[in-house]
């Protein structure tokens, strides 16, 4: 019997332990393919590309995305690009969807 309640004893702390080390609920399936986060971002215009439509820019660190870099970004509509230069500091937001990023708004500085 002593060994019955030892094994009861265990079983029992490792399900209060692995109920303890619950990590954070990430969207996955359907919640996961519509999961959206947008950032804001600064930089300074480098390319345009009005086929693709993109826009290459020098930014700083993006809060919660990613650090300091220059890069090419796909724009969600290439009249984003109307009135935006080489050269030119913008404001912009980038929307984050499934692994995919694109700019959804520039504005100038």
């Amino acid at each position: 019997m002593a060994h019955t309640s030892r094994i009861v004893i265990i079983c029992a702390a490792l399900i209060v332990a692995a109920a303890c080390n619950k990590q954070p609920v990430k969207p996955v399936g359907p919640a996961a393919a519509v999961a959206t986060n947008t950032y804001k971002g600064v930089g300074v215009v480098k390319s345009i590309n009005t086929k693709v439509p993109a826009i290459e820019i020098d930014h700083q660190d993006i809060d919660g995305l990613m650090p300091a870099m220059q890069m090419e970004f796909p724009v969600s509509d290439a009249s984003l690009l109307n009135g935006i230069a080489v050269n030119d500091h913008i404001d912009f937001t980038i929307e984050a969807t499934k692994g995919e990023m694109k700019v959804i708004a520039i504005k100038k500085e």
